[in-house]
């Protein structure tokens, strides 16, 4: 969907949580801003990311604000504070066309932050929803990579149904994750078929043969940004870095990556893990920690070590790793569908999709967006699966 510079808000010069004309605001007062503005109230963000109904570490501040200065500065903040003033809902919203034909507000999803649950307070869903589904306007609100099974949906489907919205559900697709069982320690080798990790053990002592290998997960402030400088050197070295889409291709990419582990790693909340032969990385993946959930953000491998399949072993070992945190319930693979790495090692599946909450009443211009939307999203579908079987027929000539 497309995006153009979202419309300012007449509630966006307020400064947050201000009466208007001496009154206390209405139960769910609803404001538009700026980063700048939103800022102004950090810490209740802050507070609020702790304590939201569904962890999403993409919408903490230390890392939404950088994403937008690098980004996309035209990203505002929608904010909805209860009858006492308190932040009760938050997300970062862009102005957008509903299949590139009706108005919509669509919540900001992007590459270095796939997924969409709106932070929300879990004391106050009703409220938070209903303001979150007025910043639509007139027009329709987009929300990608929702959760659909959690209760952030649950409550946005309710609330559009007492405001009289249709609400439709497109882009059902499944990411792998990785979720604790009981109190023991996690292993995820043990849950995979005998003769993959044999084979997975038969490289791991492969590797070995060519010096020491360790597992390191770096916490430490300072050892954190210094194995990151190590990853954005091992990713720009790979192909990635030959197609450009590397974090270090481009400066913003970089300033913007650079600046999110500074801000959680201030915070004790990253987590590198690598595999290392001798003092050099061989595969590193960058992982994130909000509430319950670990997120692996991140993940490169030197191509030297390709027969040894450093992203597979890597995978492996920071899920465990991440797991024997016992604050941890649930580690996100940030994946794509279908992902033919890392789905085969992970057997739990979150259910993903996009919702889409059209205007009151619904209307012509609403559901004609929505048919397009559907057909963009299967002329994808048909795509991807396109250059994969082209991948498959052409990948064994190329040398």
């Amino acid at each position: 969907m497309s995006e153009i510079g979202f419309p300012a808000s007449p509630l966006s010069r307020r400064p947050p949580g201000e009466r208007r004309n001496g009154a206390r605001q209405p139960a769910d007062s609803l404001a538009t801003l700026s980063p700048a503005e939103a800022t102004a109230s950090i810490d209740g963000w802050r507070d609020l990311a702790t304590r939201s109904a569904e962890a999403n570490v993409f919408f903490h501040p230390g890392f939404l604000l950088p994403a937008i200065d690098h980004l996309d500065p035209t990203v505002a903040v929608a904010t909805v504070r209860g009858g006492d003033g308190d932040l009760v809902a938050l997300a970062p919203v862009v102005s957008a066309r509903l299949g590139k034909i009706a108005p919509a507000t669509r919540i900001w999803v992007h590459d270095y932050g796939p997924l969409g649950s709106p932070l929300v307070d879990p004391s106050t869903l009703g409220t938070a929803a209903d303001g979150m589904i007025r910043c639509a306007g007139a027009g329709s609100l987009v929300i990608p990579d929702l959760p659909l099974q959690g209760p952030v949906a649950t409550a946005l489907i309710e609330a559009a149904t007492r405001a009289g919205r249709p609400c439709e559900v497109v882009d059902e697709h499944a990411r792998a994750v990785l979720h604790r069982r009981g109190d023991s320690l996690a292993d995820s080798r043990a849950a995979l078929a005998t003769g993959r990790r044999k084979e997975l053990a038969r490289q791991m002592r492969r590797l070995g043969d060519l010096g020491a290998v360790t597992i390191e997960t770096a916490t430490n402030h300072d050892r954190v940004r210094a194995r990151f400088e190590e990853f954005l050197v091992l990713e720009m070295d790979s192909w990635k870095g030959e197609a450009g889409t590397a974090l270090a291709s481009r400066a913003a990419t970089a300033a913007f990556a650079r600046e999110v582990v500074f801000n959680r790693s201030e915070r004790g909340t990253v987590r590198i893990v690598s595999i290392r032969l001798g003092d050099k990385p061989v595969a590193i993946v960058v992982c994130f920690v909000a509430g319950a959930t670990a997120y692996t953000w991140k993940i490169a491998h030197d191509a030297r070590f390709a027969r040894y399949s450093p992203g597979a072993q890597l995978m492996l070992e920071a899920g465990d790793s991440l797991l024997a945190d016992p604050a941890i319930a649930s580690v996100d693979s940030c994946a794509s569908a279908n992902h033919p790495m890392i789905d085969a090692l992970w057997r739990d599946r979150i259910a993903l999709g996009t919702l889409v909450v059209g205007p009151v009443g619904g209307g012509a211009l609403y559901r004609i967006g929505l048919a397009a939307c559907r057909g963009e999203i299967a002329a994808r579908a048909t795509a991807k699966t396109l250059r994969a079987r082209l991948k498959q027929t052409h990948g064994a000539r190329r040398p």
